[in-house]
């Protein structure tokens, strides 16, 4: 069994284990970077070095585990989108709002995914996919699906609409270098991750709406 499969194979609630997880979250917020000590991170969880070893398999191991807690927690927030008695237009704009929010929650989540993506194992890679990437593609297709399904959309590629929607998160959450630039700001702030969401949502909506719901909106 491998590091990363031991790691996930101990995943069962643990005092200790999640001390280190939250002190990992704590530490990347605040330093707004995702290289963060071992060290610096059993010191403010009150743990021994070796626990990350015990617990996780070693560093790449925490940080898919930290991860994969984030992306339940989304997961969770589109299973039950799906399931709201909503229009297809209401539920993606919805979407793109949680997805926004949920990495305004965890500012360093949108960083830590690719970076587990590109530069972790081939396990690892294989892991996140399944975690995070692929359920989070299929119910924003589902959304699209159901959407054109039902006339409210125009026929538009999912993959690109994802694509989309990870390059504008990407500018605003990852770029420190791009926000000062552009925005003149090195961090966010809540009222501007909720406007940046609902521009980025409304954008997103009237995109892939079909032209006779644009008419019934009274768009052109």
């Amino acid at each position: 069994m491998t590091r990363i499969a031991v790691s996930e194979a101990k995943r069962t609630p643990n005092k200790t284990r999640m001390r280190i997880i939250e002190a990992a979250r704590e530490l990347m917020i605040e330093h707004d970077h995702l290289d963060i000590s071992i060290a610096e991170i059993t010191e403010r969880a009150e743990a021994n070095i070796a626990a990350v070893s015990y617990h996780f398999g070693g560093r790449e191991g925490l940080m898919v585990s930290i991860a994969r807690a984030d992306a339940d927690e989304l997961i969770a927030d589109m299973d039950r989108l799906l399931a709201a008695p909503m229009s297809p237009d209401q539920k993606l704009y919805s979407h793109v709002l949680g997805v926004v929010r949920a990495y305004q929650r965890r500012p360093y989540l949108h960083r830590l995914l690719h970076k587990l993506l590109r530069e972790g194992s081939s396990e690892t890679a294989t892991l996140v996919g399944e975690f995070f990437v692929r359920p989070v593609y299929n119910a924003r297709r589902a959304i699209l699906d159901d959407g054109m399904a039902q006339g409210c959309f125009r026929p538009v590629d999912p993959f690109l609409v994802a694509h989309a929607l990870e390059g504008a998160c990407a500018q605003i959450f990852t770029s420190a270098a791009s926000r000062a630039v552009v925005l003149g700001i090195d961090r966010l702030d809540c009222e501007l991750v909720e406007q940046f969401g609902r521009s980025t949502a409304e954008l997103v909506v009237r995109g892939v709406l079909s032209p006779q719901a644009l008419a019934s909106r009274g768009e052109p």
